[in-house]
């Protein structure tokens, strides 16, 4: 009876650990999908810009874009929040390496 009641100890234990496991492993999979969620925003809006920039240079005049507005890289896909746009191209070049580096 020892010995059983051991073996079903022993037995729990390992399936806490492995599930305490799953779990982190997931919680792993669910931050990296945020963060390349988040880069490809990111990417996405430098695109825009430079979208932008080189038909201002070729044509003169500036792209009619409707959105756009620096995405909002820490909150969900329906929480985003509206932030003006930044007009020095330099620095939004640097915020977004810092946002890659983070």
């Amino acid at each position: 009876m020892f010995l059983y009641l051991n073996f079903l100890s022993s037995k729990g234990s390992s399936t806490e650990a492995q599930i305490a496991f799953l779990q982190g492993e997931r919680k792993g999979q669910e931050n990296l999908k945020k963060d390349l969620v988040r880069r490809i925003k990111m990417l996405e809006y430098a695109l825009k810009q430079e979208r932008a920039k080189y038909h201002k240079l070729k044509y003169g005049t500036e792209l009619n874009q409707g959105d756009m507005k620096p995405p909002s890289y820490d909150s969900d896909e329906g929480n985003e929040t509206e932030v003006q746009p930044q007009q020095n191209s330099q620095l939004m070049w640097k915020q977004g390496r810092q946002l890659l580096r983070q």
